[in-house]
């Protein structure tokens, strides 16, 4: 199983929906690219990366229930992660209200949400679609240019 781009993001909505993510504002003109893995031709994972140099956020981390635990969201973390640094982002940002476990074991560690860029700040996802009780969560996957 390959990780690839998605072309239309109408093809994430389902697998978001089906693992409760919020997908409002995922349209085709949000400045998300998505990447995911397939099994028989269906999508089975999916991550979102938008970029606001030197910051990303990754976002709309899902895996099909019946292939969690096959390491597929490892996997496509540290695509974006690598994805992200050759694009020149120093540190990636997230949200989350249920994988906070997860990404600390990734080497993400928890950033104060007042701390956060401006440009994170002004995300739909930040602003007003994650609940204040959400996980805001940060790595270094760069180097300061």
């Amino acid at each position: 199983m390959n990780i690839e781009p998605l072309a239309s993001v109408q093809e994430v909505l389902p697998l978001l929906s089906e693992c409760g993510l919020p997908v409002s504002d995922i349209t085709p003109s949000a400045s998300i690219s998505f990447f995911g893995v397939r099994s028989g031709g269906a999508l089975v994972g999916v991550v979102g990366l938008e970029i606001h140099p030197p910051f990303g956020l990754l976002r709309s981390l899902a895996v099909a229930p019946a292939f969690r635990s096959s390491g597929i969201a490892h996997r496509l973390v540290a695509f974006v992660e690598s994805l992200a640094a050759t694009h020149g982002i120093k540190e990636l940002f997230l949200l989350t209200t249920t994988a906070k476990g997860f990404f600390l074991g990734l080497g993400y560690s928890p950033a104060a949400r007042m701390a956060a860029p401006p440009a994170i700040q002004a995300t739909p996802q930040f602003s007003n679609l994650c609940p204040a009780s959400s996980a805001f969560l940060s790595k270094n996957v760069g180097t300061a240019g």
